[in-house]
């Protein structure tokens, strides 16, 4: 039985199977030759599109791989970079701006803490 989902695979899996098993029968319907042919071009076709679109999904992997290799290269060499400049002008430095490096900024200390009063507690009788 031929697949039964609305996939172009599974599609032109139907459409081999009706090309291949008219073509037994051709001869009691030669009418529909010329659709046979054609369908079956279509079929041709499509196993090479399908192959082209496997190919390019393999290169956009390796692609994928090379970009993010290539990132974290570019990381660690930007990170280097950040590191000299920070240790020629410092790390507060204004001038870091110039090369796209934050400058880090002074901790703002944090306002004290107000005491919270503790609720007052009310005694408790006992009574028997």
């Amino acid at each position: 039985m031929a697949a039964t989902g609305f996939s172009f695979a599974e599609k032109t899996s139907r459409w081999a199977v009706l090309v291949t098993n008219v073509k037994e029968i051709l001869p009691d319907v030669p009418h529909l030759t010329d659709d046979v042919g054609s369908l079956e071009r279509l079929v041709g076709e499509g196993r090479v599109l399908e192959s082209r679109q496997d190919d390019l999904r393999s290169q956009f992997q390796e692609n994928t791989k090379k970009i993010k290799a290539l990132i974290s290269q570019g990381e660690t060499l930007r990170g280097r970079l950040t590191a000299g400049l920070q240790s020629k002008f410092g790390f507060r430095s204004e001038t870091l701006l110039k090369f796209g490096v934050k400058p880090r900024r002074a901790p703002r200390r944090k306002a004290a803490e107000k005491p919270v009063p503790q609720p007052a507690t009310t005694p408790t009788t006992n009574t028997k």
